[in-house]
């Protein structure tokens, strides 16, 4: 197995990013943080490409409709629609949670033939082989490390988001997450 990559460190959450997900194109990573905001990073270049300002609270999950809408739950419920183009709310729903429609991003996430976990500041790559419930026991194949414990991981094809409690999102390559499947 090939190594990966880190392609960038992405800089600007001030607390804990407790939600990742990646674009339906995946040229965009969002994250969600403790810090109220949303941001919208570059997956070409790790470049903050929007910030979206308007919870009242920690930032607790995030997923893109579509190339062009975000939804941004927080913890006190409020869930907001943005416009990812002009960086504002559509809408918002006040007190509800949003439904999202895939499992959450969080410590483990299923690519391919693998499944990618975190323990601490570690990004571990297993092999799958249906056997998940009892990964305590399985060897990784490949490891990644971030600068602080991990919050949040969302997995598209070869790449990795990656929401650390310092704030530092990861977007890592991992080439044969996708060639071995």
């Amino acid at each position: 197995v090939s190594t990966g990559e880190c392609l960038a460190t992405c800089s600007g959450h001030r607390s804990t990013v407790f939600s990742v997900a990646w674009s339906p194109d995946g040229k965009l990573l969002a994250s969600g943080s403790a810090d109220k905001t949303v941001r919208v990073w570059s997956a070409e270049d790790g470049s903050c490409a929007k910030v979206l300002s308007g919870h009242s609270a920690a930032v607790t999950q995030v997923e893109f409709l579509d190339d062009g809408t975000l939804v941004s739950c927080d913890s006190r419920g409020s869930t907001k629609f943005w416009d990812i183009a002009t960086g504002t709310a559509k809408a918002e729903v006040p007190g509800e949670k949003f439904t999202f429609s895939k499992a959450a991003a969080g410590s483990e996430q299923r690519a391919g033939r693998f499944l990618v976990t975190s323990q601490g500041d570690l990004v571990l790559v297993h092999l799958a082989d249906g056997g998940e419930a009892n990964d305590a026991k399985k060897v990784p194949v490949a490891f990644f490390r971030a600068p602080s414990p991990i919050a949040s991981i969302s997995c598209t094809g070869e790449y990795i988001g990656v929401g650390c409690s310092s704030g530092a999102v990861l977007h890592l390559r991992a080439a044969w997450l996708v060639e071995a499947g």
